[in-house]
């Protein structure tokens, strides 16, 4: 009888641990997917933040994170950012973010042109460098996260035909300097192209957002 009685106590005893280490298992398992999630942090203008311009979770930031279930998307990018806006972004940047995990995209350049004075080749250069120093803060303050950035995108409309030459030597550029800043591309600048990519003649519409985040995601 109490050989019985002890027998069924540990039985009992082993199946409580049995499920315990399962359980445990299973919840290490979840830390574990969780940390081998990517993080996207987005830094720049609204072709990563477009939510002004279309419907409510349709933006690049909303697709991006329907498009990456289980991992996370940091959005910092605001509407009509030029490049030194962007350093308060950057400022937002977690440095628990840097690790080989953390993927960095910037988009900026874009408002600046808009907001020039002058298109001339010269003015070009000296604005890619105001852009390249705030690439080399981004690398100082999360070394060990990618680095990708996006082209300029030529608006469709005729009213911006006078920028395109300014957009495509800008885009040059970023090709000439990927490997001393050490950085990938992301191409926009040939995917959006039709008129149905634009919402407001210049912001990306959903169609438009769509091709930002596929292209994004395509990269990483």
């Amino acid at each position: 009888m109490y050989i019985n009685y002890y027998l069924y106590l540990f039985t009992i005893l082993l199946l409580l641990v049995v499920i315990f280490r399962k359980e445990t298992n299973d919840l290490a398992d979840t830390f574990t997917n969780t940390d081998k999630g990517i993080k996207i942090v987005l830094i720049g203008d609204s072709m990563l933040n477009n939510s002004a311009y279309v419907l409510a979770n349709q933006s690049v930031p909303d697709l991006l994170s329907k498009k990456l279930v289980g991992n996370t998307v940091y959005n910092f990018a605001k509407d009509g950012a030029t490049i030194n806006d962007c350093y308060a972004q950057l400022d937002k940047i977690s440095t628990e973010l840097n690790n080989s995990s953390t993927s960095i995209v910037v988009s900026c350049g874009g408002n600046n042109i808009l907001g020039s004075r002058s298109l001339k080749p010269a003015d070009m250069n000296n604005l890619f460098n105001e852009y390249s120093e705030l690439l080399k803060s981004i690398k100082t303050r999360v070394p060990n996260a990618s680095l990708y950035v996006i082209n300029l995108y030529t608006p469709t409309n005729s009213h911006y035909v006078s920028y395109h030459k300014a957009i495509d030597q800008w885009n040059q550029l970023l090709e000439d300097n990927k490997s001393s800043l050490k950085y990938k591309i992301i191409n926009t600048s040939s995917l959006l192209v039709t008129d149905e990519d634009f919402t407001y003649n210049i912001e990306p519409s959903e169609k438009g957002g769509k091709k930002i985040v596929e292209a994004i995601v395509n990269s990483l």
